[in-house]
């Protein structure tokens, strides 16, 4: 007798439906699996046998063939489990449900029958969803499946668990999803405070433009000047994420096996600070069984990259593309995946290979060469992919005089007025952007220049030699700039701040 159940795998961020066919036979008791499964798959056969004897049941008493399709996508991972429990009980006659058919299930089984949490299991939700089915999860899942509205969900400790809960012997096992996603006040975010910044005003400032506008940026300055923890102090500027933000975030950390078991959607925007000695792929993503990397894992959050010119040379370059396409593409023999990688990009560096070429009070020891060759570690691509590029002061003495700066619940307040600024600018489009993301008739639409301004714009992008890219950013900054004090046109003085940020 054949039966199907239903289950699925991921493949990057996204899910696919996979059916589990189970064929019992009369023969001598044997067991083979074919549909491209990889060895943690095959493994599943041991697990799944030693689950249903610990829940009283004789799996194999008979010849058993199962066969996963689409047979020409790689299964990976223990997610089949439950499913094929499930599946071996229904082929065999030892269970009954004719609702079978209109469940996904998915968990890993331990050898005594309980159901482990599972990867992955949002972007499995969305596909249950998208199906028309109920799901079945892990009840460590239960609260991440349930962030999809209107899906019906039904977490459970055990196979019986399963089994009863399919037979409908349990009232109400399934519950109904709903946007589990909460906004959470900025001052809740766990990060340093800016009232712990004293002094560094101009740095303040240009940060708090990044958190209305979401600009790139680079820090400059000599050691110990606090580069480090002004970008720390960052994501409690930050807006709270969007609900379809939350879901893309949750389901990348979700797939990276970084997600915390038991918990719902991510509240917080990420902050990622690899150090300088990460790889190319550890970055970009990939590997033998590609995963997402630090990029990706940064999505709508902030990539914090201290002592930028350590990392190597293919680190560095392979962030251009994604900063411009907000994703990344691994393309590999057998597949090719595409991870979401709109990051906010931030990076600090010191301005000479001693570090204290812009120290009033120390002297600089490097030779002109050894400067150059530092800074040039940065490429010119590169570093016209970054909006704003800040020096950063060493003042070891006005610390002691200069009294506690505003915190960051207070600089927070004022970029909630700029956006909501934004929002109602945005009002009447399909979708609102952040302002370094504006392009096209967007971007001549909002950031319409006077005939001074636009005089000013010239001679500065002559002055610096400043591509076209450069110009459009420049352009972007003062948009931000005007938004933070509500202004409806960008004026000379938005112009020149924004100017000021490009002359490194």
């Amino acid at each position: 007798m054949v039966r199907k159940v239903f289950s699925a795998t991921v493949a990057g961020i996204h899910s696919v439906p996979v059916v589990i066919e189970v064929d019992s036979s009369l023969g001598l008791p044997g067991f083979s699996m074919v549909g491209l499964p990889d060895s943690a798959v095959r493994e599943s056969r041991e697990r799944v046998v030693s689950a249903l004897r610990s829940s009283g049941f004789q799996p194999m008493s008979r010849r058993i063939t199962v066969n996963l399709a689409p047979a020409d996508i790689r299964k990976e991972g223990s997610a089949f489990d439950l499913a094929l429990a499930v599946g071996l009980l229904l082929a065999t006659e030892q269970f009954e449900c004719n609702q079978a058919s209109d469940v996904l299930m998915i968990g890993e089984l331990s050898l005594d029958g309980n159901v482990q949490p599972i990867r992955g299991v949002l972007s499995m939700a969305l596909c249950a969803h998208k199906l028309g089915k109920r799901l079945i999860v892990p009840l460590a899942n239960a609260e991440e499946a349930l962030a999809v509205d209107g899906l019906d969900v039904m977490g459970v400790n055990s196979l019986v668990d399963c089994l009863e809960g399919l037979a409908g012997n349990v009232s109400g096992s399934f519950r109904k999803g709903g946007n589990q996603v909460k906004t959470p006040s900025l001052q809740s975010v766990s990060c340093p405070d800016f009232s712990g910044v004293q002094g560094m005003l101009g740095v303040r400032r240009a940060l708090e433009i990044v958190a209305v506008g979401w600009h790139h940026f680079l820090m400059v300055g000599s050691p110990g000047a606090g580069k480090t923890m002004c970008a720390q102090c960052l994501p409690g500027i930050l807006p709270p994420m969007f609900p379809q933000e939350a879901i893309e975030t949750t389901m990348i950390h979700s797939c990276s096996g970084n997600l915390q078991a038991g918990g719902g959607l991510l509240e917080k925007r990420p902050f990622r600070a690899p150090h300088h000695t990460a790889s190319s792929v550890s970055l970009v993503g990939g590997g033998r069984n590609p995963r997402p990397g630090e990029i990706s894992l940064a999505h709508n959050g902030l990539l914090f990259l201290d002592e930028f010119p350590e990392f190597s040379r293919a680190s560095i370059e392979g962030l251009r593309q994604p900063l411009e396409a907000g994703e990344v593409t691994v393309a590999r023999a057998q597949e090719t995946i595409t991870w979401p990688a709109r990051f906010l990009l931030g990076a600090a560096m010191n301005p000479c290979p001693c570090g204290y070429s812009l120290d009033p009070s120390r002297e600089c020891g490097c030779a002109p060469g050894d400067v150059t060759r530092y800074r040039s570690r940065i490429s010119g691509p590169m570093l016209d992919r970054i909006d704003l590029q800040i020096q950063v002061p060493i003042q070891p003495f006005d610390l002691l005089r200069v009294s506690s700066g505003e915190s960051s619940a207070t600089i927070a307040e004022r970029v909630q007025r700029a956006l909501a600024w934004q929002k109602l600018r945005f009002e009447g489009n399909s979708q609102w952007v952040w302002n370094s993301q504006l392009s096209g008739d967007l971007l001549r639409a909002h950031c319409r220049l006077g005939t001074e301004e636009e005089a000013l714009l010239k001679q500065a992008a002559n002055r610096l030699k400043l591509s076209t890219r450069g110009v459009f950013r420049v352009l972007k900054v003062a948009r931000t700039i005007a938004d933070l004090r509500m202004g409806e046109v960008i004026k000379k003085e938005d112009i020149a701040e924004a100017v000021q940020y490009r002359l490194l």
